[in-house]
């Protein structure tokens, strides 16, 4: 048999697997350090709005948009659009910091 780049192509038949196959160690086995190094983006979601496409048209600098969320409700934390934990924004020096209050667990 021939491929379309006209290269040979062989065969190969694959076995079935059978149902009572042992199960092997997991891949992490519970060694987290291999992945302690891995980095991930997280997001911090203050609050959302929806707006007409000609609202959105219409803004100008110095203008301000109305969030869903008050001062008093907590930030959404995410990881990879994901929730995984909810706080309160903090001033850290010059710069937004989040209190962590709340952590998902699922």
């Amino acid at each position: 048999m021939i491929s379309e780049n006209g290269k040979p192509v062989q065969r190969i038949k694959l076995g079935e697997l059978e149902n009572d196959v042992e199960v092997g160690r997991r891949v992490l086995d519970g060694n987290i350090d291999v992945i302690r190094n891995v980095k991930v983006r997280v997001t911090v979601s203050a609050g959302r709005c929806e707006l007409a496409v000609k609202d959105l048209l219409d803004l100008r600098e110095n203008a301000v948009l109305t969030l869903d969320k008050t001062t008093r409700d907590p930030v959404d934390v995410l990881i990879d659009g994901k929730v995984v934990a909810r706080g309160s924004l903090v001033a850290v020096g010059d710069h937004f910091g989040v209190r962590i209050t709340e952590v998902h667990t699922s």
